[in-house]
C-alpha cells in the first residue's frame, strides 16, 4: 500500500512545475535508433560460450540495429491508430548517427578512434537491403521523426583506453563487433560503455565537445535537416556542454528533474531542472513524464503508462512517453518485436479510447507549441 501511494504521489508531483496546456498531447520518444548493440544471435551465443555474461540484461539479449521488418511493422502499427484530427501516432526516433569503425580502429593498433555514419552500418549489417530507404519513407509520412541522441552511444574514450590496455575479454568482444561488455574496471556510471558523455578527467572534455559538434553536422548530412531536440545518452551530461549544443542550433535539451553530471574523478553530481527553463545559449530544458518499456522484465502491462498519462493531463502537461528501440527490434528474436508492437498497439488504442480528444505529435511540434505558448 505504501509503495502504491508513493508511486501515485511521484506521478503527480513531477508534473506540477513548468508549462501548462489544456490540450491532450501525446509524444512518444524512442531512444537508441541507429546505434549498434548486439550484432546477432550468433555473436550473443559466442560471447556466452566464452563465459561473458551478456544475458543478464534484456537490451543485450534483444537489441540490435533496426531491420527493414522492424521499421515496416512499426509503421503499420503507428498508422493504424488515429487521433482526433485523423493523424496517425508519431514516433520521435532519438538517433545516434555514428558507430565505431572496427576495421579502422584495429588497423591503427587501437591508437585512434574512427567512426562511420549509421547509414553505412546499416549497409554492412544488411547487405542488399536498403533499410535507410524505409527511414526516409517514415520521415516523409510524418510518423518517424529523427532527433539527436549523440554521435554514438558509447563512452568512446573509456572504451579505447581499455582496448589499448589489452583487456582480453573486451578484445574478444571487439573482434565480434560488440562494445557493451560489462567489465569490473569501468566506473559504475559508464558500465557497458553506454554513457557517451561520462568522463573521469577534465582533459576528456574537448573530445566530447568535438563529438557534439560532429554529431550534429553528421545528423544534418544524413537527414538534410537540423535536429531540434538533443537527448544525452544514459541521462549524464555536463553543464559545460550545454552551450555547445545550443551553438549547434539545437533548441531543446532533454533533462531529468534531477540530472547527473560527472565531476572531479568521475564522481557524479546532480542538478535540478524545471521544464521550460532556459540554459546557456538560450537552450530550453524539457522532461519526460511517462514510461513505456513493454519488453522490460519489470513490465506489467499498459496500465502503469496510462496512469502516468492521466497524471500528466491532470496537471495540464503533454504526456511525453519514454521508450527504447530494444522493445521493438526483431533481428535477434522476432518474438521480441511482435510482443513490443502488440503492446504499443494496445497502448495507442487505450489512449484514443480514454481520451478521444488526444493529439499525437512529434517532440519538435509539441515543444514548439509550448515554447510559443500556443497552448
Amino acid at each position: 500500500m505504501f509503495h502504491k501511494l508513493k508511486q501515485d504521489l511521484f506521478r503527480n508531483i513531477k508534473n506540477i512545475p513548468g508549462w501548462r496546456t489544456t490540450r491532450k498531447i501525446v509524444v512518444i520518444e524512442c531512444d537508441d535508433w541507429g546505434s549498434i548493440r548486439m550484432p546477432s544471435k550468433e555473436v550473443h551465443d559466442d560471447l556466452l560460450k566464452k563465459g561473458l555474461r551478456v544475458d543478464s540484461g534484456w537490451h543485450n539479449m534483444y537489441d540490435t540495429l533496426e531491420t527493414d521488418k522492424d521499421l515496416e511493422q512499426m509503421f503499420e502499427t503507428l498508422v493504424s491508430v488515429k487521433d482526433k484530427n485523423g493523424n496517425p501516432a508519431i514516433m520521435t526516433a532519438v538517433t545516434n548517427v555514428a558507430n565505431p569503425d572496427f576495421g579502422e580502429i584495429k588497423a591503427s593498433g587501437f591508437t585512434k578512434y574512427f567512426y562511420e555514419p549509421f547509414t553505412e552500418t546499416l549497409k554492412r549489417y544488411y547487405p542488399g537491403v536498403n533499410v535507410f530507404e524505409l527511414w526516409k519513407e517514415g520521415i516523409s509520412e510524418g510518423i518517424f521523426i529523427p532527433e539527436h541522441h549523440g554521435r554514438e552511444h558509447i563512452s568512446v574514450q573509456l572504451w579505447m583506453d581499455k582496448l589499448k590496455e589489452g583487456n582480453e575479454e573486451l578484445l574478444f568482444a571487439f573482434n565480434l563487433g560488440f562494445v557493451s561488455l560489462d567489465i569490473p574496471e569501468v566506473p559504475e556510471p559508464a558500465r557497458e560503455f553506454r554513457s557517451e558523455f561520462y568522463f573521469i578527467s577534465e582533459d576528456q572534455i574537448p573530445f566530447l565537445i568535438n563529438s557534439v559538434k560532429e554529431g550534429v553536422e553528421l545528423f544534418k548530412d544524413i537527414f538534410g535537416l537540423s535536429p531540434t531536440v538533443f537527448v544525452p545518452g544514459n541521462a549524464i551530461f555536463h553543464p559545460d556542454l550545454e552551450e555547445v549544443v545550443a551553438q549547434c542550433g539545437v533548441e531543446f535539451l532533454w533533462v531529468n528533474h534531477k540530472m547527473a553530471y560527472p565531476s572531479t574523478g568521475g564522481k557524479l553530481k546532480y542538478r535540478r531542472f524545471i521544464p521550460g527553463q532556459k540554459g546557456p545559449g538560450g537552450i530550453i530544458y524539457y522532461t519526460r513524464n511517462c514510461a513505456f518499456e513493454p519488453n522490460s522484465p519489470e513490465y506489467n502491462g499498459i496500465g502503469s503508462t496510462i496512469k502516468q498519462i492521466d497524471a500528466a493531463f491532470r496537471w495540464g502537461k503533454p504526456a511525453s512517453i519514454s521508450t527504447h528501440r530494444a522493445n521493438f527490434t526483431g533481428g535477434i528474436d522476432p518474438k521480441n518485436r511482435e510482443h513490443g508492437l502488440n503492446e504499443l498497439l494496445l497502448l495507442l488504442k487505450a489512449i484514443v479510447k480514454k481520451w478521444p480528444d488526444v493529439e499525437f505529435m512529434s517532440s519538435k511540434d509539441a515543444l514548439h507549441l509550448m515554447k510559443n505558448k500556443n497552448l
